[in-house]
């Protein structure tokens, strides 16, 4: 029998959208030589908070975002990112110094088959794999947390949140594989600041 091809959430959403997407993105491996500004930066904020839960020593932070653009100085697109993130991140930790609730992990990875819901049949060809970006455990009961960057928070927003079906699938294979009870998913939101550095 041969080895069983992982496949993540993304790939599948792709290959509904567009197979020849999807085939160019997970099969033959062709990326952008650039990311998208806006991933890169949410990936940083990403970084940040994973860091920030861990430790909750801001100057480890900030450090981050200091390596992470290195070459501020003469970039303005850098330097601007820069600013943002390091505002960023010092009003979140000086609104939470603290959590109500307990890390349990923090970027955890899962793995599970893909079965039939019908036929209660495990698919021969592939398996799903996923990461969270924490567990945290509150009076007693387990969540996911969620980190995401948003340009603002409208009813339009809010209502994609109800309708994330990935973070869905994601606390169900988490339930098997840990054999815990997702009791509910914690959205954490950070609003992109609308001020912007000045040059000088």
């Amino acid at each position: 029998m041969s080895e069983l091809m992982t496949t993540t959430y993304s790939m599948w959403r792709l290959f509904r959208n567009c197979r020849m997407a999807c085939k160019w993105r997970y099969i033959d491996e062709l990326v952008p030589l650039e990311r998208d500004p806006n991933l890169a930066f949410g990936a940083v904020i990403h970084d940040c908070l994973e860091c920030w839960h861990g430790e909750r020593d801001l100057a480890n932070v900030l450090d981050h975002i200091d390596r992470t653009y290195p070459n501020r100085a003469q970039d303005d697109h850098q330097q601007a990112d820069w600013h943002l993130a390091r505002a960023m991140m010092s009003a979140y930790a000086e609104r939470y110094p603290a959590e109500d609730f307990e890390v349990i992990a923090l970027e955890k990875t899962f793995e599970g088959h893909i079965v039939n819901p019908a036929t209660g049949a495990m698919s021969r060809s592939f398996i799903l794999a996923g990461k969270v970006d924490g567990i945290v455990r509150q009076d007693g009961q387990y969540f996911l947390l969620e980190h995401k960057t948003a340009a603002q928070i409208d009813a339009s927003y809010l209502e994609r949140l109800w309708t994330d079906f990935q973070i869905i699938l994601y606390a169900w294979y988490l339930e098997q594989t840990l054999g815990i009870t997702v009791s509910g998913i914690i959205y954490n939101v950070l609003v992109k600041a609308r001020l912007r550095q000045g040059k000088g």
